[in-house]
């Protein structure tokens, strides 16, 4: 297990080593900082812009958004799900608007939401309108995982529906919702970021990336964007730790 952690460890090392050689590389042969900076002047602005106050503003406006999406997105995708769950009908009825969702490309739902909301309030719709689908169809998968026999027990033994819910249907359905709510974090961030791209709001990191990208900093866009990626890889992946260890708590309380 120890050399296993070690190898793996190793290897991202080492897949991260070859990403900025490689960067390193194609900035030399591109040899022109409009197009591609080179890692050392990207971080060097990254530096500027981690000792200005307004930066962390913008990091703290997308964070919140995020946070306000995340928790809609579950809500609302818990309750269809479940709905859909327990009812054919309601299965059907979702269905077709749920397909036409993921269908969409998102930048079209961001154009759309230009019209009917503000600037601050379009990454949020639109970043619930497309993690929805993922939360419900997680939460539906968890009922349909449901084991008969153990239904057919309960009936059995006269469970009351308190009883069932929570020794049959919850453990069933919890880890499709678990796992659903890992990937709709995930798929949060990026969808709140494209949207303050396009709607720039007053602040926020994508407001940052746009404002360069107008001013051909490409600097900037790239610091920008790596603030991004770190964070929604950092917190998807604490996330994922809290809910994988969290469920395993669980699961040897219940034993």
């Amino acid at each position: 297990m120890k050399a296993f952690t070690l190898n793996k460890t190793a290897a991202y090392c080492l897949s991260i080593i070859s990403i900025f050689v490689i960067w390193e590389a194609a900035a030399h042969v591109v040899n022109s900082p409009l197009i591609l900076p080179f890692p050392v002047e990207v971080f060097r602005v990254l530096l500027l812009l981690c000792r200005m106050a307004s930066f962390w503003q913008h990091i703290g406006a997308t964070f919140m958004r995020c946070f306000v999406s995340f928790i809609l997105s579950v809500v609302l995708g818990t309750g269809i799900g479940i709905l859909c769950g327990i009812s054919s009908f309601f299965k059907n009825y979702f269905s077709f608007p749920l397909e036409i969702i993921r269908a969409t490309p998102v930048v079209s739902f961001i154009l759309l939401a230009l019209f009917w909301f503000t600037s601050s309030q379009v990454p949020v719709f639109v970043s619930v309108l497309m993690t929805l689908p993922v939360m419900a169809t997680s939460t539906v998968q968890g009922f349909s995982k449901k084991n008969s026999s153990l239904e057919a027990m309960a009936h059995v033994y006269s469970f009351t529906g308190k009883q069932t819910f929570r020794w049959i249907t919850l453990p069933s359905v919890l880890p499709f919702f678990l796992s659903g709510a890992v990937s709709s974090f995930g798929l949060t961030w990026k969808v709140v970021a494209a949207g303050e791209v396009l709607s720039l709001p007053a602040k926020g990191i994508g407001t940052i990336m746009q404002t360069a990208q107008i001013h051909l900093e490409t600097a900037d866009v790239a610091a920008a964007t790596f603030v991004i990626v770190v964070l929604s890889f950092g917190l998807e992946k604490l996330f994922a730790s809290m809910v994988t260890r969290n469920t395993k708590q669980a699961g040897d309380s219940a034993l």
